[in-house]
């Protein structure tokens, strides 16, 4: 005669507990890296949404160049994903009291904004159409 052992035996509520745990842990990191955003060129991370900055009244700007070119941007803390380029001039700045840099991918070297600096503060100004929410391919 064969024994077998209800299934409830088995079932242990701290095991239980630390599952849902992990599983609460996996949606809160992946929500996080959902809110990531990437060079629409070659998907390299660059910034996240939680870095979005309101400056000068706004998170985002349409600003035209001295060659009539418009830039429609948006204002972030940090952007890691951005290598600045150049010196830092003040001239034609589009913020009042910042100078700014040209800022590029720093994989791929595409123009994905500018990097405005003053005495103790510094943001991103970054194109809103050169970046994405879409990750990079997994095979």
């Amino acid at each position: 005669m064969e024994f077998i052992l209800p299934a409830s035996m088995f079932f242990d509520p701290h095991s239980e507990k630390k599952r849902k745990e992990k599983i609460n842990t996996r949606l809160a990191e992946k929500t996080k890296k959902e809110k990531r955003l990437f060079c629409a060129a070659c998907r390299h991370p660059v910034t996240h949404q939680d870095e979005r900055i309101i400056v000068q009244g706004g998170h985002e700007h349409r600003c035209t160049n001295p060659q009539g070119i418009t830039y429609h941007i948006g204002c972030f803390r940090e952007a890691a994903g951005c290598a600045p380029s150049g010196e830092a001039t003040a001239e034609f700045t589009w913020f009042k009291g910042y100078a700014w840099r040209i800022a590029y991918c720093a994989h791929c070297q595409v123009h994905l904004g500018w990097r405005f600096q003053s005495d103790g503060d510094y943001f991103h100004g970054l194109i809103v159409d050169r970046l994405t929410s879409v990750g990079p391919v997994k095979n």
